[in-house]
């Protein structure tokens, strides 16, 4: 049975109560437990994954690494005493959760500045990871365009940050999302619920990951290198304190 995705209908969640469902050795020699529900984020979409602790009557188990598999089952890895059927409380390392989801609406807002911008690009593969944050997009750009572009991407992405927005939490078909997203890619996962997250009110990202609750939370983003080469253009950048 698919873990039930706590984070997926909370911006702020961090900590929560489950029941453990199984617990088995991972390949590495780790705990590997799986629980009816999880705060936990398991890495994907460019995004890291959360660690913390789970707590139970035998003691903690330290939450080291979190993965989910084809079928939704959210794996936590790590070690602690811990047993089937144990009622226990979730913790999630808050300093951590905040870095990640920091980093990931920043991705999602350099997006946002691209298009506000008209720039007719089709975005790709992303990462948000303090040691490599980046968006890249299926689009040419031609040497000379490139600090001028830097500069207007950085500013566009600013002025959103700076005027600050709600994001708002969306579930809906895949069939739906067309409707408030400007580009739907066609391998969303389907072993999880499919939600959309809007930014500044208009501007809709298909997307499991952890947001900021409010886009001005992402503090100041600054775009630090834009590279093109046979047809993809990488938006490399940073968010202050982080990277």
């Amino acid at each position: 049975m698919a873990t039930e995705l706590m984070y997926l209908n909370d911006f702020d969640v961090l900590t929560g109560a489950a029941r453990v469902q199984s617990v088995s050795v991972d390949d590495d020699g780790r705990t590997d437990v799986v629980l009816d529900r999880t705060c936990f984020y398991p890495r994907g979409g460019g995004q890291d994954w959360d660690t913390g602790a789970i707590r139970g009557a035998a003691g903690e188990f330290a939450v080291e690494e979190v993965r989910l598999d084809p079928e939704g089952m959210v794996h936590h890895l790590g070690n602690g005493p811990i047993a089937v059927g144990d009622e226990v409380s979730l913790a999630v390392d808050t300093t951590r959760r905040v870095m990640n989801t920091r980093l990931h609406s920043a991705g999602h807002v350099v997006d946002l500045a691209v298009e506000r911008l008209g720039l007719p690009w089709v975005p790709g593969k992303g990462a948000h990871y303090p040691h490599m944050s980046f968006v890249e997009y299926n689009a040419a750009l031609a040497p000379e365009e490139t600090e001028a572009t830097l500069v207007r991407i950085q500013q566009a992405a600013r002025d959103v940050v700076g005027a600050g927005s709600t994001n708002e939490i969306r579930f809906m078909p895949v069939s739906e999302m067309g409707d408030y997203c400007r580009n739907v890619p066609d391998n969303i996962p389907t072993n999880k619920p499919a939600r959309i997250v809007l930014y500044s009110d208009d501007f809709g990202v298909p997307c499991g990951g952890t947001h900021v609750r409010d886009v001005s939370d992402i503090g100041t983003l600054t775009i630090t290198k834009i590279k093109s080469k046979k047809g993809v253009t990488k938006v490399s950048y940073a968010v202050e304190g982080i990277n």
